[in-house]
C-alpha cells in the first residue's frame, strides 16, 4: 500500500480546520438529517479513483458528513481512533488477512464504530472472517448508493436508539394461513409495503412458502436471487442474507423463492432460524410468509414470533382450519402470551356474509382482530399485475384495511386519507394523482 498522505483531506495533528469544528464534506454540523446529528463517516481507501467515486456517492446522501480521508489502512485508523467518527468506510484488498485483522484490532478498541468493509467479491470465506471481524455491513465495489443509504439509516437509527437511552422493540409477524387460496400472501406482501411507505419502517419479507413462492412475483419482481442461494451458503449470517435480498420500488426488501422449481433447495429448521435472526438483527420489521402446514421449519418460524396472524374467511372449511391451526398454538403455548396470535378475517363482507363475526366467535371462542374488506376486483388486478394495492392503490378498501392492520400491529394509528385526490408515492411521501 501507498502512504496515502498524498491524497488526505487534513492538515496537523491529522484533522483539517472543518473537522476539527466538526463541520466535514457538507460544510454543516449537526443538522443534516433533519434536526439529528448527521452520521460522520471516514473513508480509508487506497485506490483514489474508488475514493473519489465512494465520496461523490457519500455527498449526495442526506445526513450524512464525511469528516475525513485516508489512503493507508495505518494512518486511517489512527485518524479514525483521534476523530470516532460513527461510521468507518474501509477497503479490502486482494489479500485480505492484514486488512481484517487491523480492522478487527480497532473494532476491539471502538466497539461504538461501526464498521462498512467495501470488497470486489462478496466470496462466503470473505464474509465471514468481515463479520469474525466485527464488520456491521460488506458492500461490492463498485458502490450502491442505494444500498450504502439503507446500512446508514440503520447505523443512523442504532445511534438514535443508544442515545435514548433505549433499543427500539422489533416485530417480527407470520401470516399464517392454515389454508391454501385464503390470501396470506396476498397481505404479507402489503403488510410489509404498509410498514414501509405509510409508518417508515425499515421492513423485510421473507417468503417461506415454499409451495406457492408468491411473494417476488406479487411485487412485481424477478427473484435472480432467492432463498435458494442462500441456503447453498457455507454459512448464514447477516451479510450473506443481505446478499441475497430483492429491492422493491417502495423500499421493501425480501428474501423470495426461487421462480424455477429446479432450483428450489429444502431449508432446514435451523437455516430458517437463522435467517430470521439476520434479518431482526437488521430490521425494524419482518414479515414472514409462512408454510400452509405445521413443520418443524415453520415451527421454527413461529418460535421466533412476536405475532401470528391466523388468515381464515368466513367459511365452514375456513372456520374448521382456523379451530385447529388455534388447538395447536394453544398445546405448544403461543397463546399463553395475549394477543401474540390473532385471527384476521380476509374477504369480509359485512352485508353479505352468510356467517357473521358473532358467529365465528360461537364457534372457536376467540374474537377475530382484524378484518380486511372483500374488494374482489382491486385485489385481482393488483395480483395479476404484481402492483400492491397500499403502493399502487392505497384507496381501495383492502389497502385501508391493511394499513389499519400495520397500524394496530406496531400500535400506531392508520394514516389518514387525502381529501384532495393525493396518494403516498415511495417513502411515504404525499403525491399528486
Amino acid at each position: 500500500m501507498s502512504d496515502g498522505y498524498n491524497n488526505v483531506t487534513s492538515g496537523s495533528n491529522g484533522a483539517s480546520d472543518e473537522q476539527r469544528s466538526g463541520r466535514g464534506s457538507h460544510g454543516q454540523s449537526g443538522d443534516a438529517n433533519g434536526g439529528a446529528e448527521a452520521v460522520t463517516v471516514l473513508l480509508i481507501l487506497e485506490d483514489e479513483a474508488n475514493r473519489r467515486g465512494t465520496r461523490a456517492a457519500i455527498e449526495g446522501l442526506p445526513g450524512i458528513e464525511i469528516v475525513g480521508e485516508r489512503g493507508e489502512l495505518r494512518s486511517g485508523l489512527l485518524l479514525a481512533r483521534q476523530l470516532r467518527p460513527r461510521i468507518v468506510l474501509l477497503d479490502i484488498p486482494d489479500g485480505y488477512e492484514e486488512a481484517l485483522s487491523a480492522a478487527g484490532n480497532f473494532k476491539m478498541d471502538s466497539p461504538d464504530v461501526a464498521l462498512f468493509l467495501m470488497s470486489n467479491t462478496l466470496d462466503p470465506q470473505v464474509l465471514l472472517k468481515a463479520i469474525r471481524a466485527g464488520a456491521q455491513e460488506v458492500l461490492k465495489k463498485p458502490l450502491d448508493r442505494a444500498l450504502l443509504q439503507e446500512a446508514v439509516e440503520r447505523v443512523s437509527r442504532s445511534s438514535l436508539a443508544r442515545s435514548a437511552g433505549e433499543t427500539r422493540a422489533r416485530s417480527i409477524i407470520s401470516v399464517f394461513g392454515p389454508k391454501g387460496g385464503v390470501g396470506a400472501s396476498t397481505i404479507a406482501t402489503n403488510l410489509a409495503v404498509s410498514m414501509r411507505v405509510q409508518f417508515d419502517l425499515s421492513t423485510v419479507l421473507a417468503d417461506f412458502d415454499h409451495a406457492s413462492g408468491d411473494a417476488a412475483h406479487l411485487l412485481g419482481l424477478k427473484a435472480d436471487r432467492s432463498i435458494a442461494d442462500l441456503v447453498r451458503s457455507p454459512r448464514i449470517d447477516s451479510p450473506t442474507v443481505h446478499m441475497n435480498l430483492l429491492h422493491h420500488r417502495s423500499g421493501v426488501s425480501v428474501l423470495a423463492q426461487p421462480e424455477d422449481l429446479n432450483k428450489l433447495e429444502i431449508v432446514s429448521p435451523a437455516q430458517a432460524g437463522g435467517t430470521v435472526d439476520a434479518l431482526s438483527a437488521s430490521f425494524e420489521v419482518v414479515i414472514i410468509d409462512s408454510p400452509h402446514s405445521f413443520d418443524e421449519v415453520s415451527l421454527e418460524l413461529f418460535d421466533r414470533s412476536t405475532s401470528i396472524l391466523i388468515v381464515l374467511e368466513l367459511s365452514v372449511p375456513g372456520i374448521r382450519a382456523a379451530r385447529r391451526a388455534l388447538d395447536v398454538f394453544e398445546r405448544l403455548h403461543y397463546t399463553d402470551v395475549p394477543d401474540r396470535v390473532k385471527l384476521v378475517v380476509n374477504r369480509y363482507s359485512r352485508n353479505r356474509g352468510l356467517i357473521s363475526l358473532d358467529q365465528l366467535f360461537e364457534a372457536i371462542q376467540v374474537r377475530a382482530y382484524h378484518t380486511i374488506e372483500n374488494d374482489y376486483q382491486r385485489v385481482f388486478t393488483s395480483v395479476n399485475a404484481g402492483r400492491p394495492l397500499c403502493l399502487d392503490d392505497p384507496d381501495s378498501a383492502a389497502a385501508r384495511d391493511i394499513s389499519a392492520l400495520a397500524g394496530k400491529l406496531v400500535n400506531r394509528d392508520a394514516p389518514v386519507p387525502q381529501a384532495n385526490g393525493a396518494r403516498r408515492g415511495l417513502f411515504g411521501r404525499m403525491v399528486a394523482r
